[in-house]
């Protein structure tokens, strides 16, 4: 924000999603994760991703939504192919 405050923090281990918001406004709210590796992705308008460079091998891909938590594939990945997965969240009645 410009004109605002400026904070740094430093983590020394990996971290699930943190969330930061602002006292005042509530719908200001970011959330920080912090890996132990380089792969990650948020997704686009239309909650596409992609992971790029992934060595080949067997991963868990995870993914998380604020509201309606986490769901996790396994995906086996070559040095030659892209493979596709999708993940689908609904709202709970």
């Amino acid at each position: 924000m410009p004109g605002g405050p400026e904070l740094t923090f430093t983590m020394s281990a990996p971290e699930d999603f943190l969330r930061f918001k602002c006292d005042v406004h509530p719908w200001m709210t970011g959330y920080i994760g912090v890996l132990d590796h380089p792969f990650f992705a948020v997704t686009g308008d239309g909650g596409a991703f992609r992971l790029e460079k992934l060595p080949a091998g067997q991963y868990l891909i995870e993914a998380w939504h604020e509201k309606y938590g986490t769901q996790q594939q396994t995906v086996t990945v070559t040095n030659d192919e892209t493979e596709t997965i999708s993940f689908e969240f609904a709202s709970q009645p």
